[in-house]
């Protein structure tokens, strides 16, 4: 399901990248986005935006400050959009925080490979869900009723199972720098 013209490869590479950096990417979007259920949607978007764009992904660049480039322009974009409910903070603002995240970047070699695994370990209900919102980017709406669940499920299962990758994935680096 997930080796068509190596999508699992592209998935994996992915992953490997923005799973690490998720909890950052989000804290970033909570840092300029206040509203709790405005910050999971932004971070929804930027997602899918940052793996639509993947390709352009220029891998000698870190990746948390090309994804926070990605999800400050997101922000930006959505904050126009929703003129009923504008950004508190000023364009400058969101680019002196990007700015700030940007000395917390680190991502550890190998972690590719640890994805990789931690994917395979998936059950395969799991391992749909990832590829369905990953891998052929398609919306929750879209998700909830190609798997029979509802959109709330589909969202804390991709929610759940992304922090489930992250944990896995660094368990792995730590076995194999061989600390615990």
């Amino acid at each position: 399901m997930l080796n068509e013209a190596g999508g699992d490869d592209r998935q994996a590479r992915f992953l490997a990248r923005f799973l690490p950096h998720q909890g950052k990417l989000r804290a970033f979007i909570r840092s300029c986005v206040w509203d709790r259920a405005r910050c999971d949607d932004t971070f929804q978007e930027m997602s899918l935006v940052l793996w639509r764009e993947f390709d352009k992904y220029d891998p000698a660049r870190p990746f948390p400050a090309w994804a926070r480039g990605v999800a400050a322009k997101t922000i930006l974009r959505e904050a126009r959009q929703a003129r009923h409910s504008p950004l508190a903070l000023s364009p400058a603002a969101v680019e002196a925080l990007e700015n700030a995240f940007a000395a917390f970047d680190a991502s550890p070699p190998g972690d590719e490979e640890a994805l990789r695994h931690c994917l395979q370990k998936l059950p395969d209900k799991s391992r749909t869900l990832v590829q369905l919102r990953y891998q052929e980017s398609l919306k929750l709406a879209d998700i909830a009723s190609r798997t029979s669940m509802n959109v709330s499920a589909v969202h804390k299962a991709l929610t759940r199972l992304r922090d489930a990758l992250e944990k896995c994935v660094q368990r792995r680096l730590r076995a194999e720098m061989g600390t615990s």
